[in-house]
């Protein structure tokens, strides 16, 4: 029975491990194994949940759109990093029961630390950002605010879902910050792995944290 329930979440690393060998070897490879994963990842939502969220598949036909492009570097990363802002957004209306269940005053105070810490990282990069400046303001001011969202919901209810989501959400900025620095300052393998690694944990534990279990049967 617990095998038959974590089928595709095994599916899901299988496909996600073999992507990375094919990393800078075979472009095609790596996208049918990303998209593959991608597909495992919604079959295990869908299957596993009671209620499905028409945000969260937006986010996975969006990433399923982004890893297409973004794989194939500079020729089509400006489409890429809009699909990537995109759910950024869709994340934030995910989290946007934080601003119902937050008191007005504290939202209001991380949201200005939130933006002060942006302003700070804005400052100091800024130098090394140029042609990339416009879609790094976009993206750094919705990561530090889904971010927040997220962190106000698991402050409000510390459960193993907000928990997952938060986690999850950190490790996709993380991740966005190693492949900034790879693609525009400088270019590692190991930088492409370390932030593709990133990027499926996060997935999965933000899947996990989407699932509404399904109501055991009486026997």
């Amino acid at each position: 029975m617990v095998l038959r329930e974590k089928k595709f979440a095994i599916l899901y690393f299988i496909a996600s491990v073999l992507s990375l060998v094919f990393i800078d070897n075979d472009s095609i490879i790596e996208l049918v194994l990303k998209l593959l994963s991608l597909t495992f990842l919604s079959f295990m939502y869908l299957n596993r949940s009671r209620v499905i969220n028409i945000w969260y598949l937006l986010v996975l036909l969006f990433s399923i759109a982004s890893d297409a492009f973004l794989i194939f570097d500079t020729d089509l990363l400006f489409i890429g990093s809009m699909l990537l802002i995109i759910n950024r957004f869709l994340y934030i209306i995910i989290a946007r029961r934080a601003i119902f269940q937050t008191k007005l005053h504290l939202l209001i105070f991380y949201l200005v630390l939130c933006l002060l810490l942006f302003v700070v990282i804005y400052i100091i990069l800024r130098p090394y950002l140029k042609e990339i400046l416009g879609i790094f303001m976009t993206m750094g001011f919705s990561s530090c605010v889904m971010l927040l969202f997220a962190y106000l919901n698991y402050l409000n209810r510390m459960n193993r879902r907000n928990k997952y989501f938060l986690f999850g959400l950190f490790l996709i900025i993380t991740a966005d910050v190693l492949m900034i620095f790879n693609k525009f300052l400088d270019y590692n393998i190991l930088y492409v792995i370390a932030y593709t690694s990133i990027y499926y944990v996060a997935r999965y534990l933000i899947c996990e944290s989407m699932i509404v279990g399904k109501p055991r049967r009486r026997r």
